[in-house]
């Protein structure tokens, strides 16, 4: 929830706490309504998948598998992706996929839309000194890094300015891991020698920095008999949840907890198998995860959305696929994963990395001919398109009390032909504001995107605020 609205700060509508409740009847006006709201509801949107892939397998360490498990992010004027490669050997049935054959391999792209593999020479393959591969994880796990995560963390020093969490397992105990490794330019890694979460996570962890509460956190696998798995010890296990872990230091962590996991809303046969969580880009108090919801009945994976308002606290406020499976036979029948990242590609656009699934879950393992290798995909959305104060025909809502500082209210919103929005400035008793009305709001319509809102001509602010 939010604790106080911040100045100069965008504010994004992902539940009701922005918006007055209002009163069926005022408690020193008589028994008249008072600030309700009415006509309106919250509503989700969908992002656009494109059809033709940005990363396919094409060099001999990751020709059995290009993974779901990527992080994408802005670095000084060029986007980052680092994506989990998999090579062949001793990828057998049985086994963990990852079983000596993942590597974590970087690609950067000036778009977000072309991407290149530089020839980085930092480790090699079978004698290949020019690969793109950045880290090969822990070799005394006798297994590869899995699911992991990449930052730039404005909190590290100069050694440790990029982060890295990554799953682990060790055979002999079968008990998995959460480790971490730190590096000052993102391309030479060293891992920390413990690891940093006994947990039987797996899949993607997500890490991030919090700014505003000044801590790391891990979004991470969870189940929900997880007390009863000692050190990690993965033993059959209940429905998979989202657990949430925090840390001042990046080294010593808090034991993560369930934040989100199905309801009885639900059918018995779903999991939440992953978070793909990210920070609302620019706004206050806003957290957004897209988890994969695992359908056990039959095979596939949906991208679903949750929301919070400080990172602890989640709500999924739709109960369908976000974006669901496509129909048999479709390149999309198995469904799709969302990695981690939200970057801004060109104004007013935002790009998601997915990965998108032509066969069933597990079907790759029962048949290994299938010629599906991975890859990644892009999806685009406009900017904070991801949810909505929305009303079909006609709806009026007065916000909570907040502070201005500034000159101008900028809005993001769109209008069906015709349509139109008007903004009213009140005071703490909800009276109209002298010349910053309803009816003196010049009409807001079509698609508008941070566009001041104005009164009669006038945008300037400067006389009404305080």
């Amino acid at each position: 929830m939010i604790s106080k609205l911040f100045r100069n700060k965008k504010h994004v509508f992902i539940d009701w706490s922005l918006v007055e409740a209002g009163g069926g009847n005022s408690w020193g006006n008589g028994p008249d309504p008072w600030l309700m709201p009415h006509g309106i509801e919250l509503k989700t949107f969908a992002p656009t998948i494109h059809p033709d892939p940005i990363l396919l397998p094409e060099k001999p360490w990751e020709e059995y598998l290009i993974s779901s498990w990527a992080t994408v992010f802005e670095d000084e004027g060029k986007f980052r992706l680092y994506y989990e490669g998999y090579h062949s050997p001793d990828a057998t049935l049985g086994k963990d996929i990852q079983k000596q054959v993942s590597q974590i391999c970087y690609a950067e792209s000036e778009d977000g839309i072309n991407w290149v593999r530089p020839k980085l020479g930092i480790i090699p393959f079978e004698g290949d000194n020019e690969t793109n591969i950045v880290f090969k994880g822990i070799e005394a796990t006798g297994i590869g890094p899995h699911g992991p995560t990449v930052i730039k963390d404005p909190n590290g020093t100069d050694e440790e300015r990029y982060k890295m969490i990554f799953g682990t397992v060790n055979e002999e105990k079968r008990t998995r891991h959460l480790r971490g490794a730190t590096s000052p330019d993102g391309f030479q890694w060293s891992a920390i020698e413990e690891p940093l979460i006994y947990h039987a996570c797996d899949t993607q962890s997500v890490l991030a920095w919090d700014e505003d509460e000044g801590f790391y956190r891990i979004y991470t696998r969870g189940y929900r008999n997880q007390s009863e798995l000692t050190e990690g010890r993965h033993v059959w296990p209940e429905r998979r949840t989202i657990d949430h872990a925090r840390s001042r230091d990046f080294r010593v962590w808090d034991k993560p907890m369930p934040c989100l996991v199905t309801d009885p809303v639900d059918p018995p046969s779903w999991d939440l198998y992953s978070s793909s969580y990210t920070k609302w880009p620019g706004a206050q108090d806003a957290h957004l995860m897209f988890p994969n919801i695992f359908k056990r009945d039959t095979e596939q994976m949906e991208t679903s959305l949750a929301v919070s308002r400080d990172g602890n606290i989640w709500q999924r406020p739709i109960r369908d696929a976000l974006i669901p499976s496509g129909p048999p036979e479709s390149d999309t029948y198995g469904g799709n994963i969302t990695t981690q990242g939200l970057i801004q590609t060109k104004p007013g656009e935002w790009t998601q990395i997915l990965q998108t699934k032509p066969i069933y879950h597990i079907e790759r393992f029962y048949n290994p001919d299938t010629p599906w290798r991975g890859g990644l995909f892009r999806a685009t959305i406009r900017e904070d398109g991801y949810m909505a104060v929305e009303t079909e025909a006609r709806g009026e809502f007065w916000t909570v009390t907040f502070e201005f500082e500034g000159r101008e209210l900028r809005t993001n919103s769109w209008t069906h032909f015709g349509g139109w929005i008007r903004i009213g400035l009140t005071d703490e008793e909800g009276k109209p504001i002298e010349g910053y009305g309803l009816e003196e709001c010049d009409r807001i319509s079509g698609d508008t995107m941070w566009e001041a809102v104005s009164w009669k001509g006038k945008a300037d602010l400067f006389s009404s605020v305080g």
